[in-house]
């Protein structure tokens, strides 16, 4: 099916009033609620301002808002956009003049999760975006010609449920350093990239147990460090990941289907893998991402 056929003419509001996003976001609840899309405007209304401070995503010109909720009948999604910049309430340095409305009852996680990955990546395109700020009135959305060839999926992605964040390292990093980064990003591996963030390897808490633990167990008991390391390593905090990284990375396209991917992940006994697009790391994707995306509330 087509992008534009999950929007109706009552679902969207051109223009949309506000100088804040929970402004606008408020005269797009009653715009819904009067078209019948919305059946319990109150809690929808709470869920609103729950996931306003949180989850809200900016893409260009827009702000993004989805979450999963009964309090809808199906599917739903709408599009607001504003003569002028609307800023968030916690964060005045977020503007935009576009806002995205998507929600869907858990039933409907599925096609929740591509129509959000759809329009996301419609948001990220110029002519798409310069058409929405151009809109005096609904039918003007509708128009659009690049958003209206956009079609909506049969099966979910890598990218509809992965993690966007390029936690990464170059190969020259030390060890000690690339330890430090995983413990203030709480992750338990981090991706070794070239200069053009092509993938090379992986080092994990496993190379940082084996090569790190003996030294530091020593500092910490008060005895001198053995032959077995400094002396014959040089100190292995300097020790570049390089030459202990994993170089046998298994990785995917953010184009592969999660179920393919998900089902790799579980022969082989992989709990994240990192994830590319043309060659390029651009995040990863866990074992945890898919069971929270899919199955979480």
């Amino acid at each position: 099916m087509k992008l534009l056929e999950l929007l109706s003419p009552e679902q969207i509001v051109v223009p949309v009033q506000g100088e804040t996003l929970r402004q606008a976001l408020s005269g797009m609840v009653e715009a819904l609620t009067e078209a019948g899309a919305i059946t319990d405007a109150a809690r929808f209304e709470e869920l609103v301002a729950d996931t306003l401070p949180r989850d809200v995503v900016t893409v260009g010109e827009a702000f993004l808002i989805y979450f999963r909720t009964d309090a809808v009948p199906r599917l739903m999604v709408a599009l607001g956009v504003a003569p002028d910049s609307m800023h968030r309430e916690h964060d005045p340095s977020k503007q935009a003049r576009i806002v995205l409305l998507i929600s869907a009852p858990a039933k409907e996680t599925s096609r929740f999760l591509r129509t959000v990955s759809a329009f996301s990546h419609a948001l990220g395109r110029e002519e798409i975006v310069a058409g929405l700020l151009a809109a005096q009135e609904p039918q003007d959305v509708l128009a659009i010609e690049p958003l209206a060839e956009i079609e909506l999926r049969d099966y979910l992605t890598v990218k509809d449920v992965m993690v966007r964040r390029q936690i990464s390292v170059r190969p020259d990093t030390g060890l000690g350093d690339a330890s430090q980064k995983m413990v203030v990003h709480n992750v338990p591996s981090l991706v070794v990239v070239s200069d053009t963030n092509e993938v090379l390897g992986m080092v994990t808490h496993r190379e940082l147990l084996q090569h790190l633990l003996p030294l530091r167990v020593k500092r910490l008991t008060g005895g001198s460090p053995g032959p077995d390391t400094t002396e014959r390593l040089g100190d292995p905090f300097a020790m570049p990941v390089r030459e202990v990284m994993d170089r046998s990375v298994l990785c995917v396209s953010e184009d592969q289907t999660v179920v393919e991917v998900a089902n790799m992940m579980l022969n082989r006994k992989i709990d994240r893998v990192p994830v590319v697009h043309d060659g390029a790391f651009i995040g990863f994707l866990t074992q945890g991402d898919i069971v929270r995306r899919l199955f979480g509330r």
